[in-house]
């Protein structure tokens, strides 16, 4: 029967929906200021999918089944972005004049396909809409994520790994606040998500090592997202999925908005549908109900107040089957609260201030946790206070600086029929920064950056260095770094000691990036060497003498004019990590990193005939260790190598309806990701094992996402 709905569900794919509606024609020339064309440029209509890119020649068209009025935008890197409000059908035969900006004390930015690579550190960005159509993303922000070099395919837990770090050393930004608890709450080996759409975010950035002084407590990477400024349109939409219902809106005014979002999930018919066998697990299902919010005042050009808000409550009741040992039932719950307020202005005199405050909060109860007749609560906050300010002293110097602090406090209550384990955190971290950026030739750019930091749990004050360095040479940038960096243990290891020092490590990169006619190469080279961490010692409990290093190379290959129509990207990952922490005796390869990580994505876009984005991801990577008692030495076994076939299909049935199909591993692959051994032998003197599993190691998404009024595509939240 599952068979049968595999093969159903990939012929529908396949099957192309016919919608006839009217096509409006958008066309016209690039041009510089010196009337030359411009090649290659990005050429869309905002809140739509519809666009293209120039030819060699300047000029660009294409269909559009929009209607009144509309806003065109032409970008390309090192010219100044234009946006043109006016009747989609008065946009036919246009001379658009776009303005190259002047070599200065920004970084270097090299743009290429659906990625910006910023030259002192290996910044991507993607936009909402190419993490939707990814083949392997199903939508979700940190599942598109590991499909970029540095990052390797996700275990269990769904969490991001980056370049040989665990998943605690990635932390995530939004407007420039800390998110104290980035993943959505799920069932035990099924992949988290992200709680926030990547519609969300005007832009999506990442950084795989050696970001800026501003960004704390993340030995491997920072993702910083950037809500919109402002919204001018008043819209509402719904959305409709197999596993969801939801919808949003905007009211706009004059200098301000208001958006709301909710979606309410459940995995009951999914399940049933599709796993069937695991039906009977289910006492009630995992279910959530999540609502966003964010107002927007804009009193002047460069004043922007902005305040973010989201919760979200998840649950589930279900049969548990260990590996080893008795069932149990697990009832769980979890509540989730995250709310910032930013306020950005420049002064006359060019000054750009910032002050922000975000609240976190996470509760999470379960019973059942572990065994039987446990009952495990959790509750973590954290207040974030953060002010800074910028300023471009000369054409040859730009300053920043600022400061920031975290009260941060964590509860747990653990229960088995006896007194309760109740350990209490409440701490703050406290830390200042200052980052000059020098134009020491004309295309020579130094970055120094240095931060001071306090931990008031451990007493410790540290000094934590950078060195950016970037050179661009005709269509080649080379960048290095060097710098510290450091964050404090986990929770579960600061209950047991809260004396334990902050991780640290020392970071170097070294980066060479190449980009021509809409292709980008790049290639890097990393290593890290860790000290401080935790490590679990006989009679000392945990202590702070853990080290270990971590080094690799990435490369990266992006052709957006393979065919037209076509692009297509390449990614690999190389990692040598070795680490002496937690209950390793020796330095070894640790149990969640894979040596070897490659994907390879093609997508065929084609909206004039077919109105139709149709992508295909492949991914791989090499065995994970695990210990084996069966076997000599300490983590010598390795899993069998990793493979899933990943595709995905977005078409634009009308002009306020997208219609979204994906489906994961869709050759069934069943991937390992270690293995459980019982604790005690059998009788023959043999521990015996079974493989750690994806409990649904294969999804299917269908989705149908209408507007409701103004006459764009369906934006997932209109936020």
């Amino acid at each position: 029967m599952m068979k049968t709905k595999q093969i159903l569900f990939i012929g529908l794919i396949f099957w192309q929906l016919q919608a006839f509606a009217q096509t409006r024609e958008v066309s016209g020339r690039v041009i510089d200021e010196q009337g030359s064309p411009v090649a290659y440029a990005n050429i869309w209509l905002e809140n739509s999918v519809e666009g293209t890119s120039s030819d060699n020649e300047g000029f660009f068209r294409f269909n559009s089944h929009a209607t009144g009025e509309g806003c065109l935008i032409v970008s390309m890197i090192g010219y100044h972005e234009v946006r043109l409000q006016a009747p989609i059908n008065e946009m036919h035969d246009l001379q658009i004049l776009i303005r190259e900006i002047p070599l200065n004390l920004d970084e270097v930015v090299v743009q290429a396909g659906s990625f910006i690579l910023k030259g002192t550190s290996t910044v991507d960005r993607k936009s909402a809409v190419d993490v939707a159509t990814t083949a392997g993303s199903e939508g979700d922000l940190f599942k598109a994520i590991t499909l970029l070099p540095g990052a390797q395919a996700t275990g269990t837990d769904g969490r991001l790994l980056i370049r040989g770090g665990d998943s605690s050393e990635s932390q995530t930004y939004i407007d420039d606040m800390h998110v104290l608890s980035p993943y959505g709450a799920t069932f035990p080996y099924q992949q988290a998500r992200s709680r926030y759409s990547p519609f969300f975010f005007s832009g999506v950035n990442f950084s795989m090592g050696g970001f800026t002084s501003e960004y704390s407590q993340s030995l491997s990477s920072v993702l910083p997202l950037y809500t919109r400024d402002e919204a001018k349109d008043s819209k509402t939409g719904v959305s409709l999925m197999n596993v969801s219902l939801g919808g949003g809106g905007t009211k706009a005014w004059e200098k301000a908005s208001l958006s709301f979002n909710g979606d309410y999930t459940n995995m009951d018919s999914y399940v049933r549908l599709f796993y069937p066998e695991q039906a009977k697990q289910w006492y009630r299902p995992f279910h959530s109900l999540a609502l966003q919010k964010q107002f927007r005042y804009s009193p002047g050009e460069h004043t922007h107040f902005k305040t973010f808000f989201t919760f979200d409550r998840s649950a589930f009741n279900r049969l548990e089957r260990p590996a080893f040992g008795e069932s149990r039932e697990m009832d769980f719950n979890e509540n989730n609260l995250y709310l910032n307020s930013t306020y950005r202005t420049r002064s006359k005199s060019g000054m750009n201030w910032f002050i922000g405050a975000a609240f976190g909060w996470n509760r999470r109860r379960i019973a059942g946790a572990e065994i039987a007749g446990d009952k495990l609560s959790e509750s973590e906050s954290e207040l974030h206070l953060k002010v800074k300010m910028g300023k471009r002293i000369s054409r040859l110097f730009k300053m920043d600086a600022g400061a920031e602090s975290f009260l941060k406090q964590y509860e747990m209550d653990y229960t088995i029929l006896a007194p309760p384990l109740s350990p209490r955190l409440n701490h703050h971290i406290s830390g200042i920064y200052f980052s000059g950026d020098f134009n020491l030739l004309e295309n020579l750019l130094l970055n120094t950056s240095v931060r001071g930091e306090y931990t008031s749990l451990n007493d410790d004050i540290a000094l934590l260095p950078r060195l950016a360095l970037s050179y661009k040479l005709n269509d080649f940038i080379f960048s290095g770094v060097a710098g510290r960096y450091q964050q404090m243990t986990g929770n579960d290891y600061l209950i047991r000691n809260g004396a334990l020092s902050n991780e640290r490590n020392l970071q170097y990169l070294l980066g060479i990036y190449y980009q021509k006619d809409e292709k980008i190469f790049r290639a890097e080279a990393y290593h890290k060497d860790y000290e401080r961490l935790p490590l679990r010692q006989q009679q000392l409990g945990y202590t702070s003498e853990g080290e270990g290093y971590s080094r690799g190379v990435d490369l990266f290959y992006n052709d957006r004019m393979f065919l037209k129509h076509w692009d297509y990207m390449v990614a690999y990952t190389f990692n040598d990590s070795r680490r002496r922490y937690l209950h390793y005796p020796v330095p070894v390869q640790p149990h969640y990193v894979t040596r070897h990580n490659a994907s390879v994505s093609v997508r065929y876009t084609n909206f004039d005939r077919l109105r139709s984005m149709i992508s295909i991801t492949q991914r791989y990577a090499s065995g994970r260790p695990y210990h084996d008692p069966n076997g000599e030495g300490f983590m010598s076994g390795c899993t069998p190598q990793l493979h899933t076939t990943d595709v995905s299909w977005t078409i634009l049935a009308h002009k306020k309806l997208i219609i979204y199909l994906s489906a994961s591993n869709i050759f069934g692959r069943k991937n390992i990701y270690g293995y459980h051994y019982n604790s005690t032998p059998n009788n023959a003197g043999i521990y015996e094992r079974k493989p750690i599993l994806l409990e649904q190691p294969q999804n299917f998404y269908v989705g149908f996402f209408l507007t409701l009024g103004k006459n764009v595509a369906y934006e997932a939240t209109h936020f």
